[in-house]
């Protein structure tokens, strides 16, 4: 086994297909086929299901390509710790960022990176907070954004602000103003993202302690998708101001705070698992604050400290 072997089996298993990792590491289909089929030789066991759409990984493969992934950053963060005993910060960052984190977020840390340290490149994968949690848990991301840092046991993480949610609906659809109780956001036909999602489940774990239920009419596992619903009035949903500020201040949706409790919770920013601090990384962190310091300030009170 070495690291071009495990290079290639990563390659595959993220492109789901021998072709497309031909192509992304230059060599012909049959001879990657050959690396990785030693590999499995070497190891004894069946590392990929090969089918007519692909491939897709064993458990064993499963195994493998998280300790490939560490060992291959590894690799990666020896060479750029090396490097970065001189010069400006340098190399590939890969951030996770949740959908409403990338509202508040995203083009001011893309903004200020181009700026100020232009030889790191920046990539933001958009997901949701436990699809970020699972990627950096197999090395596939460096940081990332999450609302639920406990969706994967022993990821690093650490509390950035803390923000209200909201009830949201469709101008003119019931909408009860400035405030509303969470009892009666329990009474609403709700569009949220289905269970084992943080925001649900942290709705139904306050419904719970309150004895009551919350009433769910459609599961949709996209902010997007949830907000175009909403704004179609086809029912209302709970999120975090950021995510719909453009379609209140545009008069699409309406946003009342929810009170008598108010229900907050806090995003964190997690670091992969086999994560070493580099030139690059303390400095995307250092923007990340920058611009978490900025939009509380600015907020008025709807986002906090931790």
């Amino acid at each position: 086994m070495d690291i071009r072997q495990l290079r290639y089996f990563s390659e595959v298993v993220n492109a789901k297909s021998f072709t497309k990792a031909a192509t992304r590491v230059h060599i012909a289909q049959p001879a990657l086929g050959l690396q990785v089929r030693k590999l499995e030789e070497e190891l004894g066991v069946e590392l990929l299901h090969r089918h007519s759409r692909g491939v897709e990984t064993t458990e064993e493969g499963k195994v493998l390509l998280r300790h490939a992934n560490a060992i291959l950053k590894q690799v990666e963060q020896a060479l750029h710790e090396v490097r970065d005993l001189s010069g400006e910060p340098r190399g590939e960052i890969v951030l996770g960022i949740t959908p409403t984190a990338s509202a508040l977020i995203a083009t001011p840390l893309i903004r200020e990176c181009r700026a100020c340290f232009p030889d790191i490149s920046l990539t933001l994968f958009e997901g949701l907070s436990e699809e970020i949690m699972k990627r950096l848990d197999d090395n596939s991301l460096d940081m990332g954004f999450t609302y639920n840092p406990g969706a994967v046991a022993g990821i690093a993480t650490e509390p950035l602000m803390s923000e209200d949610l909201y009830l949201v609906g469709s101008i003119g659809k019931d909408d009860p103003g400035r405030t509303v109780s969470f009892s009666s956001v329990c009474e609403r036909s709700l569009i949220l993202p289905s269970t084992g999602f943080g925001l649900r489940d942290w709705l139904e774990e306050r419904a719970e302690d309150k004895n009551q239920t919350i009433n769910v009419a459609l599961e949709i596992d996209s902010v997007a998708i949830i907000r175009d619903l909403v704004e179609d009035g086809l029912g209302w949903s709970v999120l975090p101001f950021p995510a719909v500020q453009q379609a209140v201040k545009s008069k699409r949706l309406f946003a009342s705070q929810i009170v008598r409790p108010r229900v907050p919770r806090t995003l964190h920013i997690g670091y992969a698992s086999s994560h070493t601090e580099t030139k690059a990384s303390r400095a995307i962190r250092g923007i990340i604050d920058k611009i978490i310091s900025s939009n509380i300030a600015s907020s008025q009170g709807q986002l906090r400290a931790p």
